[in-house]
């Protein structure tokens, strides 16, 4: 058989590459942070301005690719950067500097020109090797590479240019927004300059809102200055965040938190770790000999750092708290404002209630986003206007995690109106079931007393022809029966209006009413007759022949139509043998069938979808069968104690 070759739908790089390729902002950071693995030190942007007739390009000195590397890493739709390369990129022929820390993992970055020009032309020298190749797309072909030239040796230099083609685009960030994205994002290394359009990114290009800048003294060695860059929102890693310090404006070590920074400042795993960035400029350090010499970091035990680093982390820790602070006042006024009017409305002692819950949410859970609290206080104070307040937090409260999640599903696709109005049909069913198969174990049960009103609302139990809630009972043809009997075999105690109750079981009549075409009731459509007996008795012909009776003489009232139909059902937990059968009468208009009480609750099981077995642990029906526990055990009495007869 043919192997068919795979093919790629419309828009699959959309899916698979996602925001580097729709994103602008993702983009460029994207494609700077390429240039950083690449070791560039400078780093030109062209920012696309079809007004100005100026198309997007990026061009950086790093160690650039051989044909054979673009050959690999363009085309390879899932490179694994770390895997091939390692962790780290080692600085091109003739550059200095320490090993760097790369952003790359899994080679999506490559595909973020996409999002600034609809095809380019990558331009890379390296190893005196110069290659040029055109990359486009198509709606099944989502990465097409055509070489332009290739020289294989004598070109000299380093790098790597990438320039759009064909028409260009306008997109929805500015030149300023994307200054001030890569300066919060690439300020941190000196040794890396980034301009756009000509112009060196700097701190200048960081909004007020973004930046702070704070002059730190260190006794006895002289003054520090902070930068501290906020990029607004967390990033996935800390990369590039953290504490990078200078001396004489060259970075020592990389940007990151250190050890000590996370045990004195914060864990950096935590958002602000991912989102926040400070530089500390401290070229007193250098005079006092307290860098190493290959700038990898700073001398421990030396005297001048020892005093310096803990100054400069507790100045940062102070920074993030005021920082926090603001945000917290922030994020309480934005909530108040948002459910005061509901929370206005309480009683003075629930508002105080609710108040104190968002003040203790805001300044306990800072991960708590703005539209999280507003959703929590609203559910609170929905809570103290109900009649159950907080029993809902307390079964949320045991409730196992997957339980949650499972709750969380079904809350999406229905109403808790809708989803009540279920559960309340199939607790109701569930709960007959239930009492029925506890009951029938008792020999001699009353069935007047505690079977009959099941079955007053079980006729599902029968089948799915009985499920009308149009099926009620016929009080009219109970009172025909009864007065049959002529008040003689009544159980004058126990006598209710809905059945007919003899010595030897009760009856109930169910009937659905018929219709003409004025749409008026005109008598019966169909009649359901229930007779019970208690247990341990056996059904036969006699039984049959009980409800046949009972027909004929309704029928000789004129309760019965020649069109209704009838089925009986008498039911017991034992039949006499060869009685199973289905008796019919006046051309099988009228069925009577013997039951047995377990056929039925095997009916009843199955037309649920034998949700009683899954369910059978349920709260309601571990509740009910406790009550009937109780009904069942019988109340000791104790024995009168004889005197002794002197």
């Amino acid at each position: 058989m043919q192997q068919e070759n795979i093919f790629y739908e419309d828009r699959f790089l959309e899916s698979w590459a996602g925001s580097i390729i729709t994103n602008p902002s993702t983009a460029i950071v994207e494609l700077v942070a390429n240039c950083w693995d690449a070791y560039a030190t400078k780093v030109d942007i062209c920012w696309p301005d079809p007004k100005k007739n100026k198309q997007f390009s990026i061009s950086d000195n790093g160690k650039g690719m051989t044909k054979a590397e673009f050959d690999y890493i363009w085309r390879a739709m899932s490179y694994d950067r770390i895997a091939k390369s390692g962790p780290t990129a080692a600085p091109p022929p003739g550059v200095e500097g320490l090993p760097r820390f790369v952003f790359g993992k899994n080679g999506k970055g490559r595909f973020a020109s996409f999002c600034l020009t609809k095809s380019y032309v990558v331009t890379s020298v390296k190893d005196g090797q110069k290659i040029v190749y055109k990359v486009s797309r198509t709606a099944n072909k989502p990465l097409i590479t055509e070489l332009v030239e290739f020289v294989d040796k004598g070109v000299e230099g380093h790098g790597t240019t990438i320039t759009g083609e064909g028409e260009i685009r306008q997109t929805s960030l500015t030149v300023e927004q994307a200054r001030e994205l890569l300066g919060g994002r690439f300020l941190a290394n000196p040794s890396f300059k980034v301009s756009l359009n000509g112009t060196p990114i700097s701190f200048a290009d960081i909004s007020r809102s973004s930046l702070s800048i704070v002059d730190v003294e260190v006794p006895g060695y002289g003054t520090a200055k902070i930068y501290h860059i906020d990029t607004g929102k967390a990033d996935k890693t800390t990369k590039q965040h953290g504490i990078a310090w200078w001396v004489t404006n060259r970075a020592v070590g990389e940007c990151k938190w250190r050890g000590a920074d996370v045990e004195r400042i914060l864990d950096g795993r935590t958002e602000k770790a991912k989102r926040f960035t400070f530089i500390v400029q401290a070229d007193f350090l250098n005079k006092n000999n307290a860098v190493k010499e290959d700038w990898s970091g700073f001398i421990e035990k030396n005297v001048a750092w020892d005093t310096t680093r803990p100054i400069i982390q507790d100045k940062i820790r102070q920074i993030i708290d005021n920082t926090s602070a603001l945000e917290r006042e922030d994020r309480r006024s934005a909530v108040f404002q948002k459910v005061g009017q509901s929370v206005n409305t309480l009683p003075l002692l629930s508002k105080d209630r609710v108040t104190s819950f968002v003040n203790e949410v805001v300044d306990t859970c800072p991960n708590f986003g703005e539209q999280e609290i507003v959703q929590l206080t609203s559910i609170l104070a929905k809570l103290e206007k109900s009649k159950s307040q907080y029993g809902l937090l307390e079964i949320l409260h045991n409730q196992e995690s997957h339980d949650l999640d499972a709750l969380h599903e079904v809350l999406s696709q229905w109403t808790i109106g809708m989803a009540k109005v279920v559960l309340d049909e199939i607790q109701g069913r569930l709960k007959v079931i239930n009492e029925l198969r506890i009951k029938i174990q008792i020999a001699g049960i009353d069935e007047v007393k505690e079977l009959q009103p099941l079955f007053a609302k079980g006729l599902w139990m029968f089948g799915d022809k009985f499920e009308s809630i149009h099926f009620t009972s016929n009080k009219g043809m109970t009172t025909v029966i009864r007065e049959l009997f002529d008040g003689k075999a009544e159980k004058a105690s126990l006598n209710r209006p809905d059945f007919v109750i003899r010595g030897d079981g009760s009856t109930g009549f169910y009937s659905l009413p018929s219709y003409n075409e004025d749409h008026q009731e005109a008598g019966v459509q169909h009649l359901v007759i229930v007779d019970l007996k208690t247990t341990k008795l056996s059904l036969g012909s006699k039984e049959k022949e009980q409800i046949w009776k009972y027909v004929k003489e309704l029928k000789k009232r004129g309760h019965i139509q020649p069109d209704t139909r009838i089925d009986g059902f008498v039911l017991g937990d034992q039949i006499e043998s060869g009685e199973g059968g289905t008796r019919t009468e006046d051309n099988d208009k009228v069925k009577i069938q013997p039951l047995l009480y377990n056929t039925i609750l095997n009916r009843a099981e199955q037309r649920l979808l034998k949700l009683y077995d899954k369910v059978k642990d349920a709260p309601f029906l571990l509740t009910q069968q406790e009550e009937l526990a109780k009904f069942i055990e019988p109340i000791p009495v104790a024995q009168a104690k004889f005197e002794s007869v002197a």
